[in-house]
């Protein structure tokens, strides 16, 4: 695979521009993240095949010889079409991620036994590596992931072996699958230039019920299927404690991680749990395969983003006391949740937002930015944590305020942890690593610094910067880099005092609004304490080192443009690129770029107007913002220059529905396809839909006292005879029964029952449950009853434009929709469309758009043929996301909306139907350029 390789840029500021302009697999080979790996005979391993490419030791993983702290975001690309998945990778790219994980699910790419279609994989994994990414893949064959089934196909299921399992049946269809994935897997590997690195079999196994030999012998099977295929990158799993087992020769050639869900349960789950894998496993690092990103959304329950513990803060904390363990890899599950559409597990919400960094329409938030922040510190400081070491010595005056060292050579990374959630002030100690009496530095030297509830900070020490060596700093370091003169860019919390200490041979000069200075000629170094504030602070170093200190909101949304040292006067083509900070409140740097001698970088703005400072070698003679010619102001002595940017009001309104057509669908046997059929699982039927099947049969009533149903699994179900409904036995239980006398009549009488079939569990013992009636029987008692012999049901998975059958009609929201509409609860289903039109933008806006649907029933929603979502009245989710792709922008077309309201026969259940935009995320992309 060809990859990108310019000369290496110092800077780590916003590493992901850094690593959009190198490629991020190409930049981090060549940045502090990655630092030449040890010889092969120091590692003591030898079962890497191709360890050149790809091996590990006790502390890390090293790529291509060269050390790497692995920085991964889980995003599965079947939760979001393929069209946007380039814009959900440069977001991550953006916020630093060199890794994307992704399961590979066996049912979504073989729905039907003997016919898979791997091409979407395939895509995805090759449009990742384009954009040189690393890949780790976890093809299962169970994968969780709140998915159906966890990833079994329901034909396997309906074979009814014990899943995951050493079951010879259970080998056989894992070799099965393995069969089709694995050769796609083996030719995208980083020992073929490709950019996997590294492959999961099964998943989270100590959680499965199954014996302990048994369970080795599987994933025995399993690893045996993959190193015979091929696979020659490290196979890992995750608490799967069998691999734990190093003296097993092929357990000890697979490494097992961590997974964390502990929400504030930081320090009490994460600590205990790496300290056990390290002792369980001291040949591997120390990683983590699932770190908090989020969490699901279930029917009845809360959306991601109202839930506690899932937040931008707790993201941070979580993230840094990882590291401060040794972790030195670990993914964000999610880093982009999605949606899940109609392969939701049971009891799933559509929406699986996940209150991912990346949020399910793409938009981006303060979490976004926490994880922006942990990416430009592992840029900095990722080279230091791969080996480093945790040494004894730093703490702090405060008994709240936890004190972690880690250090490699000369360098180290200090982490600060408040644990009392509670704002403390304190002084913090560490030894100085570059010491060779390992004096204690103690900061600040007036005052104390403060750290907020819950917060969590990674302190550089001893790192050299560009243009300099930076001692230490207590504010967090965004990145360094080179404008025409050497900068290094810190931020923190407003009012909070800050302290920085430099490299220095002699007295310095230090120019700016500092609080103090203190020069220490014996340790050749300068010490600045400063307060930070809510606008941009600058210093100047010996006239040569420009510090910028920044308020953190603005900081984390702060981005580098690089260009070539020839757009700019002087500029000679050997010189290092020019990476010119551009200090502002936008959203995302969506682009750079340079000619001639321009430079510009696209920048993406909410509605409203913002400042921007560019740091900017010499004047530029003229500014333009889309091409319009700007005034700005610049200062010679801080290369700074100042503009402002206006974004116009977002040029999108909602949109109510109020007028729709609607058609009415029974359970007729004549209107649609029906199939003829005993009672049986609807597994052996073939492919299984998303949504309502429907049974409907006839007895003829003798007198007998009850009617017996028995479900294979506790799913919904409406049960209706003669056209009532049957409440006592309209439930979820997989055993019902109910008197005939209130409900029957003599001779014959006609059963229907509406399966509500959303999806199998995705974990625990049910995962292979199967669905459908399996008995209706009348009589004294379920041994002895009658079973109704034959049933006629339908089913379907996509929604059919010519189906139900009949005449639409207008309605009106809000009002009855035709005679005889009906409050109670009936065998019909009434589907409901409204059209739309939606003008398209200009190019300059980013706007995604939703649909709130909120009804006294619940629905299953279509967008122009295409299932967007499932609504339930219990909650909590009533906005669905309408993708992009599946939108017509265009004044003369319309948009169509489908919703399928259950069990009722008008439009009068729907109380709001609105199409909106997602006004929070909207951007305005203003290209900001600089002529010289």
């Amino acid at each position: 695979m060809k990859r990108t390789r310019r000369q290496f840029l110092e800077s780590t500021l916003t590493a992901p521009l850094v690593a959009r302009l190198t490629g991020l697999r190409g930049a981090a080979l060549e940045s502090p993240v990655l630092l030449p790996g040890p010889p092969l005979a120091a590692t003591g391993e030898e079962q890497f095949p191709q360890p050149h490419f790809i091996r590990y030791d006790s502390q890390c993983f090293t790529i291509n010889d060269r050390d790497a702290f692995i920085f991964s975001a889980a995003f599965h690309y079947p939760r979001c079409p393929r069209e946007l998945w380039r814009d959900r990778l440069v977001k991550l790219q953006r916020a630093g991620f060199n890794t994307i994980e992704t399961y590979v699910f066996w049912n979504y790419h073989e729905r039907e036994e003997g016919h898979a279609d791997l091409s979407e994989f395939e895509e995805f994994v090759t449009l990742a590596g384009k954009m040189d990414f690393w890949m780790i893949v976890r093809p299962g064959p169970y994968v969780c992931a709140e998915w159906d089934a966890g990833g079994f196909p329901h034909w396997v299921i309906a074979e009814r072996f014990p899943l995951r399992s050493n079951h010879p049946q259970s080998i056989r269809t894992s070799q099965h699958w393995f069969g089709e994935v694995l050769p796609v897997i083996e030719r995208h590997l980083v020992t073929h230039s490709g950019p996997i690195i590294l492959m999961q079999i099964e998943n989270e196994y100590d959680y499965w019920t199954l014996g302990d030999a048994a369970k080795r012998q599987y994933i025995r099977a399993l690893a045996r299927m993959a190193w015979d295929a091929g696979i020659d990158v490290p196979l890992i799993t995750c608490w799967t404690k069998q691999v734990r087992e190093r003296t097993d020769p092929d357990m000890a050639r697979i490494a097992d991680f961590c997974n964390f869900y502990p929400r504030w349960k930081i320090v009490q789950e994460v600590v205990p749990g790496l300290e056990k894998l390290r002792k369980e496993q001291p040949a591997s690092p120390v990683g983590v395969v699932e770190l908090q990103g989020g969490w699901f959304s279930e029917i009845g329950g809360k959306l991601s983003v109202d839930q506690q513990g899932v937040d931008a803060a707790q993201l941070n904390m979580l993230s840094k006391t990882a590291i401060e363990q040794g972790a030195t890899f670990f993914s964000y599950y999610m880093g982009f949740g999605g949606t899940n559409f109609d392969w939701a597990a049971k009891t799933l919400t559509t929406t699986y937002d996940y209150a991912a960094p990346v949020r399910e329409p793409g938009g981006l938030w303060d979490k976004y930015y926490a994880a922006r922040g942990v990416g430009a510190s592992l840029r900095l400081l990722g080279g230091v944590l791969v080996r480093a070491e945790a040494v004894e010595g730093a703490r702090s005056t405060n008994n709240h305020v936890s004190v972690t060292q880690r250090q490699t050579g000369k360098t180290a990374v200090v982490l600060v942890r408040e644990n009392a959630n509670a704002e403390q002030r304190y002084k913090v100690s560490f030894p100085d690593p570059n010491s060779p009496t390992h004096r204690i530095i103690t900061a600040p030297r007036e005052g104390e610094l403060a750290l907020g509830a819950r917060e969590m900070k990674m302190l550089p020490v001893q790192i050299p910067i560009t243009g300099g060596h930076l001692r230490y700093s207590t504010a967090e370091v965004l990145g360094h880099g080179d404008c025409g003169r050497p900068y290094l860019v810190v931020y923190d919390d407003p009012g909070r005092l800050v302290e920085i200490s430099l490299a220095t041979e002699e007295e310095p000069h230090v120019e700016g609004d500092a609080v103090y200075q203190y020069w220490d000629p014996e340790y050749e170094s300068v010490v600045v304490g400063l307060r930070v504030e809510k606008a941009a602070k600058m210093l100047l170093f010996n006239g040569h080192l420009q510090i910028v200190v920044l308020p953190r909101d603005r900081a984390l949304r702060t981005w580098t443009a690089s260009f070539p040292p020839t757009v700019v006067p002087q500029g000679q083509p050997d010189d290092p690129h020019i990476l010119s900070p551009f200090i502002t409140d936008c959203a995302l740097m969506a682009d750079d770029g340079s000619y001639k001698n321009s430079a510009w970088a696209d920048l993406d703005f909410a509605p409203g107007s913002h400042e921007v400072a560019a740091l900017l070698p010499p004047l530029p003679v003229k500014c333009y913002v889309n091409r319009l010619l700007t005034d700005f102001q610049y200062d010679k002595h801080w290369l700074t220059a100042r503009l402002s940017v206006a974004a116009p009001p977002l040029p999108a309104q909602p949109i109510a529905l109020d007028q729709v057509e609607i058609a009415v669908e029974r359970f007729d046997p004549s209107s649609g396809d029906w199939l003829t059929t005993p009672a049986r699982a609807l597994e052996d039927l073939g492919a299984l839909p998303y949504g309502y099947v429907k049974y409907r049969a006839q007895f003829t009533y003798s007198g007998e006292p009850r009617m017996f149903i028995s479900a294979f699994a506790d799913d919904g179900k409406k049960v209706f005879l003669n056209g009532k409904l049957v409440a006592e036995a309209s439930s979820a239980q997989k055993q019902v029964d109910f008197p005939l006398a209130a409900y029957a009549r003599s001779g014959v009488n006609t059963l229907e029952i509406a399966y509500e079939l959303f999806g199998n569990p995705n974990f625990g013992d049910q995962i292979g449950e199967l669905k459908g009636i399996e008995s209706a029987r009348y009589g004294s008692d379920a041994p002895s009853a009658t079973p109704i012999p034959s049933w006629q049901l339908q089913r379907r998975r996509e929604l059919a434009a010519d189906f139900p059958a009949g005449a639409w009609r207008a309605a009106s929201l809000g009002q009855s929709a035709g005679p005889a509409g009906s409050a109670e609860i009936i065998p019909s289903f009434t589907w409901c469309r409204a059209e739309f039109r939606l003008e398209k933008l200009p190019e300059e806006w980013s706007v995604q758009w939703k649909v709130t649907f909120e009804a006294d029933r619940d629905a299953l929603l279509y967008l122009n043929g295409k299932f967007v979502g499932r609504y339930a009245t219990v909650g909590p989710q009533r906005d669905f996301y309408l993708p992009e792709p599946y939108l017509v922008f265009d004044a003369k077309q319309a948009n169509v909306l489908t919703a399928v309201l259950a069990y009722c026969d008008d439009a009068r259940p729907i109380r709001k139907l609105r199409i909106s935009p997602y006004a929070e995320f909207a951007t305005y992309r203003a290209r900001v350029e600089f002529e010289w």
